[in-house]
């Protein structure tokens, strides 16, 4: 088998073969290594095609669409911080997405009363414009990618996956 041809699922024993070093065949260590890496994998081709479609549908990037999403189901009043964990990601690249929606006029910031240093975040009419071209496109996506699985299997897979999360976000001291 040529390096080409990979088995997205299993493309360690016959490339690899100090892979059997790191973990035994059978063995917890080999089953967990194998979930991270098809997590990890499917996480970072979803969100590749994803993005790619997206932006040559709407020119919205991830960050933003995602961000506008969020503000657009999210109970109002909305804070920076909220928002940041919400989307699981940092406050400097949240920083520069906010700049850029609020320039483009998809999102308002208002100072909180309540703490002078939080600001509160809206979405705009022209944002939720924005969501409503994105959401067709994302369920295309779903419907295409998740076809060959059935309802039962995509209720394991989510509950499967929020318990990684859970177990991410305790080893990480947040709960």
């Amino acid at each position: 088998m040529s390096s080409d041809n990979l088995d997205p699922v299993d493309p360690f024993d016959s490339t690899t073969p100090q892979y059997r070093a790191y973990f035994p065949e059978g063995s917890r260590d080999d089953v967990e290594f194998r979930l991270t890496r098809i997590l990890s994998l499917s996480a970072r081709r979803w969100g590749t095609h994803v993005e790619s479609r997206v932006m040559a549908s709407t020119g919205q990037s991830r960050s933003r669409w995602q961000t506008l999403f969020v503000l657009s189901v999210a109970t109002p009043p909305v804070t920076t911080s909220l928002l940041s964990a919400r989307l699981a990601i940092q406050w400097p690249p949240l920083i520069r997405t906010l700049n850029s929606l609020e320039a483009d006029g998809l999102i308002r910031r208002s100072e909180n009363p309540n703490d002078k240093r939080s600001r509160y975040i809206e979405i705009t009419p022209a944002g939720l414009k924005v969501v409503e071209e994105v959401q067709p496109i994302l369920a295309e996506i779903r419907s295409a990618v998740f076809s060959s699985l059935n309802e039962e299997e995509i209720l394991l897979t989510t509950q499967v996956l929020g318990k990684i999360v859970s177990g991410i976000a305790e080893t990480q001291g947040e709960i």
